[in-house]
């Protein structure tokens, strides 16, 4: 997997911001932040952080005496870390760099997170290797990986498939399809780490206004741009189909879709 396959324009990720972030990406951190005990004396580093939600929604809960250190390869995804924490800046410091070589000396955290992160990287053990070269003795590392497609992606693939291809369509699942999810507690404990523990999560996907927000759903995936240049006809069958689909998790205005995730915590 080529590295410039997850850098995203300045629009896409605002509507990843807008959309994503706030339907599944914020209470998948919030239910993983409670289940972890964070103190103001941990030094943190997530990496793989997008738009900052995990460290964002610490902060809420915990502000470590150590600015948290957040690292993404995607300079938009960085730069909207930074604009959504200007009101705490002293609190974060967002690097733009690449996993498998952290620009960090041994040792340096005591905490590290990766929210659905691990799945996209091509090596996994090196990465794992890295992470555990930067994590102190006694640290902890946090990694959380879906537990397969909601009936809302399953939908939204099934129709993207039917209308643009099915490549196209596969990739709409490529996020929920990590296939090495049984492997990862022995890479857990191959590169250094023990004590691994597995505990599933289960997060309700809440997407707002779902008839004049689903457009943003289907645009705002990495292939929302394959998607568009099918037409605009094309987005509104897709949307039509998708909520037709999924018409059992309709509260009102909204729809509320329940999502498996998997998480993974271990020590140094």
């Amino acid at each position: 997997m080529a590295k410039e396959t997850f850098q995203l324009s300045d629009d896409a990720v605002a509507v990843y911001e807008d959309q994503k972030v706030k339907s599944m990406f914020e209470p998948l951190a919030r239910v993983t932040v409670k289940a972890i005990p964070i103190t103001s004396d941990d030094r943190i580093l997530d990496v793989a952080c997008g738009t900052g939600i995990v460290l964002r929604t610490v902060h809420k809960n915990v502000v470590p005496a150590t600015p948290m250190t957040g690292i993404d390869i995607n300079a938009s995804m960085i730069a909207m870390a930074k604009n959504c924490t200007q009101q705490h800046a002293e609190d974060f410091d967002w690097h733009v760099a690449y996993v498998e070589t952290l620009p960090f000396e041994n040792s340096s955290f005591t905490l590290l997170f990766c929210q659905q992160g691990i799945q996209y990287f091509p090596d996994q053990k090196k990465v794992l290797q890295e992470l555990r070269r930067v994590e102190a003795d006694g640290g902890r590392v946090v990694l959380s990986v879906w537990g397969g497609a909601s009936d809302f992606f399953q939908a939204m693939a099934k129709s993207v498939t039917k209308h643009v291809d099915q490549e196209t369509g596969d990739k709409y699942l490529a996020p929920f399809n990590y296939r090495d999810v049984d492997a990862l507690p022995q890479m857990l404990v191959d590169a250094g780490f023990r004590d691994v523990d597995v505990k599933p999560l289960l997060v309700d996907r809440t997407m707002s206004e779902i008839a004049q927000n689903i457009s943003k759903e289907i645009l705002g995936h990495p292939s929302g741009p394959k998607v568009l240049q099918a037409g605009e006809n094309v987005v509104e069958a897709i949307s039509s189909e998708v909520i037709a689909a999924c018409a059992d998790y309709r509260k009102g205005d909204d729809m509320i879709v329940p999502q498996r995730a998997t998480l993974f915590t271990a020590s140094a």
